[in-house]
């Protein structure tokens, strides 16, 4: 799986493979959000972002199953049980193709009352109805195909990952744009774009994994249930994070309609553009050191797995103060980016909202790479506490108070205040498991 390389060398390979991925990747609903404001209009804008906790959903499985699988299969490998890890990989790659054909089944059957739960109102739910549809038959394609982009990491291939993902995201430019301002499919073809480079990503990894530079591959196999008392708990850090995500952007959207209206939504969609980039930057560094944490802990190195955490930290500081500062100062571009020109004053309250929002950034990247390192150290239960608390607990706590005490412009800095209280609790986990 690894590589004769130094720690760090090995390091720096996985963490900026799997941080340029997860940026890729997060550009499918930042290309889409493009194309559909340009060519729809911002309330089609919108309904992507209402939509979004979907593909939270769909992506907080894959993570469930991919991050536990990764953890074991890196496991298995670092104690020469490569049977186990072929067994492993075939019943997780099943098990989500059958779950993700049940939940496009589920959303296309309850299309208009799914999108009434996720916020839709009277000027968005064709937008939001349109959007589920075209994406509802892909739900497999977007489960493997992340999930596969981790294993493929932990198969010691994080470059394949990467540019599987670029392929994918090309792709999904280019279908955005025959879609939508070719084809005039609106909304419709925006999903149909992403569902479809989803696909490709998927046959890519299929490639891949059949190939002979595979460490393990698809195996005839008996359905282990038992493996998920091990397994799934080790995912629920990692997936919750994403779920999470997709949990509180519900929870802003109903708060901000409530307590701003419409445009404060139209504000909050770009927010949650750059948050989802932002996020999946650090958790970048976070599962790309998964693997290599894993594969020493495996191995009962200690030492090594010090110097990872030390990398990681490092790595975490560095990304948080970057992306604050390049947002701080690119957030006029960025809001113009989607907006335009025509409403100066939207663009102005966009920009105040997004750097009041951006302050978190310069403590989220701690908290994520702390919950995947004692993830990776099969320390579940504290992985998930900071999980659930920085992404959904305190920080809906936060939004309600600040919305019900300070009003509708506060709700700004309810990250900040969620991930200064995260980070002690993080950093009180990291030590009990550090002096074991």
């Amino acid at each position: 799986m690894l590589s004769e390389r130094s720690l760090l060398s090995n390091f720096i390979r996985f963490s900026t493979a799997t941080i340029a991925s997860l940026m890729v990747f997060s550009l499918y609903s930042i290309v889409d959000g493009l194309f559909v404001a340009r060519g729809v209009g911002e309330y089609a804008m919108s309904a992507v972002n209402l939509a979004v906790p979907f593909m939270n959903a769909m992506f907080s499985i894959a993570l469930l199953f991919a991050v536990g699988t990764s953890t074991i299969i890196a496991i298995y490998l670092g104690e020469g049980k490569g049977e186990n890890a072929n067994s492993l990989f075939t019943q997780n790659a099943v098990l989500l193709l059958v779950m993700g054909v049940a939940l496009s089944v589920l959303v296309i059957v309850f299309l208009e009352p799914f999108a009434l739960l996720l916020g839709a109102e009277e000027m968005t739910l064709p937008y939001v109805k349109d959007y589920l549809l075209g994406l509802a038959p892909f739900a497999f394609c977007f489960m493997v195909s992340y999930n596969m982009e981790i294993l493929v990491k932990t198969d010691g291939h994080p470059r394949v990952a990467l540019l599987t993902v670029i392929t994918g995201c090309l792709a999904n430019c280019v279908l955005d744009y025959v879609a939508i301002f070719l084809l005039d499919w609106g909304i419709f073809g925006a999903a149909v774009a992403t569902g479809v480079s989803q696909l490709l990503t998927v046959v890519l990894y299929l490639r891949h994994f059949m190939s002979k530079r595979s460490t393990f591959h698809f195996t005839r196999f008996r359905f282990d249930f038992s493996i998920y008392r091990r397994l799934l708990p080790i995912g629920v850090s990692d997936s919750l994070t994403e779920l999470c995500n997709g949990v509180m952007i519900f929870l802003f959207n109903h708060t901000i309609l409530r307590c701003i209206g419409e445009r404060g939504l139209v504000s909050y969609t770009i927010i949650a553009y750059a948050n989802t980039l932002i996020i999946n930057t650090t958790m970048g560094i976070s599962q790309g050191a998964q693997p290599l944490i894993s594969f020493h802990y495996g191995r009962k190195d200690e030492g090594s797995c010090r110097k990872l955490l030390k990398y990681g930290l490092i790595s975490a500081a560095a990304v948080s103060i970057g992306c604050f500062v390049v947002l701080w100062i690119f957030a006029p571009q960025l809001t113009q980016a989607f907006l335009g020109l025509e409403d100066l004053a939207l663009n102005e309250y966009t920009v105040d909202a997004f750097r009041r929002y951006g302050i978190s950034y310069l403590l989220l990247g701690f908290n994520v790479f702390i919950g995947g390192y004692l993830t990776a150290r099969e320390r579940p239960k504290s992985a998930i506490a900071i999980s659930t608390g920085r992404g959904l607990i305190v920080q809906a706590a936060a939004l309600l108070t600040l919305a019900a005490t300070l009003g509708g412009d506060a709700i700004w800095f309810t990250p900040v205040i969620s991930e200064a209280v995260v980070l002690v609790l993080s950093l009180l986990l990291l030590r009990n498991v550090l002096k074991r």
